[in-house]
């Protein structure tokens, strides 16, 4: 292989090979974050297992038993749990609601749940004056409307559907304390305004419960990762803090497992077995992507870069394993008088007279059966070389030349007969 062929192999090699690398190590991941736990969900509200679509939504912790367990009357339903969710890299910016003021790490009370059921009939895209709404009645009488549309499809401010609902046909419902001071009603309004399920809760809802006990103080403990989320912190003091913090967690774990209702969700049972089943779909979403991918720049690289093993691989299953007959030139058959059984004095000479600027060196090949000839023609040489060969009938014939050039009676045979034979091959200009 040429150098520069060589450095463009190397170069090729390292930077496809590093993006498999990457795609091995980050899309098992990504499919075990954004695609398969909603399909998991998915089959596990279709089977009535809410405890698993519940802790897919990871929670801190959850109270086993529903808040609220709606069926509509056309199949479907709503479910509530009480549950404490801790922040993923939410933002806090200025410019936030207070109740949005929370960072990474944080913990908050809520009651959280599906809508399920009503792909058929409950419509929520709209790309103008959509009127999709959740709408809470406290106890009070009150009614607070929460948004429930989360993407705009078409790029004009505002929201114009629900993503979960339109890939996987469910709602993920998350009232937290501060949006509402309780709740008695839930209303579900459509894109046109029109209230089309309802839900409605004996309990009073009011982010008390002995299940919200045993969190303690959430407010003290958001201090806490304030505290160690602020750059002027010191390192003691965020090592003392996260001391406190873990002091915290494992109370409340503590607490969590006096109840055999109340679920510490890493330790749940179901969760981690939504977890496995998520993983093992994951990599066998992936593992054939990344399969397809290195074989891709594999025969890429070997028809562009390398030797053709792919090709002669096929040649060689197809004519020497499967046997298929090639199909050769025949030589002509000529009336031999001699025999083959001696040798010729061969002369080739090129015929440059169209060309007269040419000076470059050319290389023509024969081969048959028994040998290889190879007449090497240069200027110095007034373009002519003398070979002894065996007489007989040379096929196969290849000229290495200025690619400017090109032969234009180059014999498809070399006919050796008699004891003294001379070849003219005429050189021209390539259109």
């Amino acid at each position: 292989m040429k150098k520069g062929r060589l450095f463009s192999a190397i170069i090729y090699f390292i930077f496809t090979f590093g993006i498999g690398i990457i795609f091995s190590l980050t899309l098992p991941g990504y499919f075990a974050t954004f695609t398969i736990p909603s399909e998991v969900s998915t089959e596990a509200l279709a089977d009535g297992d809410f405890i698993t679509a519940i802790a897919l939504t990871e929670p801190a912790g959850f109270f086993k038993k529903p808040v609220i367990d709606c069926k509509f009357d056309d199949g479907g339903g709503v479910i509530l749990y009480e549950t404490v969710m801790e922040v993923y890299d939410r933002s806090s910016s200025d410019d936030a609601s207070e109740k949005d003021k929370l960072s990474n790490g944080m913990f908050y009370k809520s009651y959280t749940g599906y809508v399920y059921g009503v792909s058929d009939r409950y419509e929520v895209f709209a790309t103008e004056n959509n009127g999709t709404v959740l709408t809470v009645t406290t106890r009070q009488g009150q009614e607070v409307d929460l948004p429930l549309l989360d993407y705009d499809s078409d790029g004009n401010g505002s929201n114009d559907g629900i993503s979960t609902y339109t890939q996987n046909g469910f709602i993920i419902l998350e009232i937290r304390e501060g949006e509402v001071s309780s709740l008695k009603k839930l209303s579900f309004k459509d894109k046109t305004g029109t209230v089309k399920f309802e839900a409605e809760t004996e309990q009073n809802l009011d982010f008390q419960s002995e299940f919200f006990d045993c969190f303690g103080d959430i407010n003290g403990y958001n201090a806490l990762v304030a505290r160690v989320n602020d750059p002027e912190t010191s390192s003691s003091e965020r090592d003392s803090i996260n001391s406190a913090r873990n002091d915290y967690v494992e109370s409340c774990v503590k607490n969590l497992k006096q109840n055999a209702d109340f679920v510490y969700t890493p330790e749940c049972a179901e969760y981690k077995a939504a977890v496995s089943v998520i993983n093992g779909r994951a990599n066998k979403k992936a593992i054939p992507f990344i399969i397809v991918y290195f074989v891709a720049i594999y025969v890429i690289a070997d028809f562009l870069l390398g030797s053709h093993y792919i090709i002669k691989f096929f040649r060689w299953f197809l004519f020497t394993v499967c046997k298929i007959p090639r199909k050769n030139k025949k030589s002509p058959q000529k009336e031999e008088v001699f025999g083959h059984d001696y040798y010729s004095m061969v002369t080739l000479r090129l015929d440059v007279s169209e060309v007269p600027e040419f000076n470059g060196g050319v290389e023509i090949k024969y081969t048959n059966s028994d040998a290889e000839v190879k007449f090497t023609l240069l200027k110095e040489g007034n373009y002519t070389d003398t070979q002894r060969i065996k007489a007989g009938v040379y096929v196969n014939p290849f000229i290495d030349i200025n690619r400017d050039y090109a032969p234009l009676d180059l014999p498809d045979n070399l006919e050796i007969d008699g004891f003294q034979v001379e070849k003219v091959v005429k050189i021209a200009k390539r259109q």
